[in-house]
């Protein structure tokens, strides 16, 4: 007997993290939404990267971002800001105001990873499961 039955169940492990990161809009979706005030003015919103996991990140950023909408994710070294970790597209799944800052917990679920970016994945799942290794930057 099915013990689930019509439940979405998470199917990889989440890794508790605290990485900056940086997110645009992606082009097939920046005619519909734009970045508020607290975006610079090259168009991208800063964050941090909360959580990551083999399906998505959870990200908490200032800017309000819509469910469905894409986005570009980049996350750079901690240490070595010219390094980029990840570099990948995320659909925003759900976004929840955290307080009044205003702040917003965005789960976002990776879009169509390229080979290029399912290695970088990968690579962070590598990293965050080495016990010791820096997971703020």
């Amino acid at each position: 007997m099915d013990q689930s039955p019509g439940l979405i169940v998470r199917r990889s492990a989440r890794h508790d993290t605290a990485l900056r990161a940086q997110i645009t809009v992606a082009p097939e979706h920046a005619g519909l939404v734009r970045l508020n005030a607290g975006a610079s003015k090259s168009g991208a919103a800063d964050g941090d990267m909360v959580d990551f996991g083999a399906g998505g990140v959870g990200i908490v950023t200032g800017v309000f971002l819509p469910r469905k909408c894409v986005l570009r994710l980049r996350v750079a070294h901690p240490v070595r800001a010219d390094e980029v970790l990840l570099d990948v597209f995320v659909r925003v799944q759900r976004t929840i105001m955290t307080d009044r800052r205003p702040a917003y917990l965005v789960g976002a679920s990776f879009e169509k990873p390229t080979p290029e970016q399912a290695a970088q994945i990968e690579a962070m799942i590598r990293r965050l499961e080495e016990p010791g290794v820096e997971r703020a930057g």
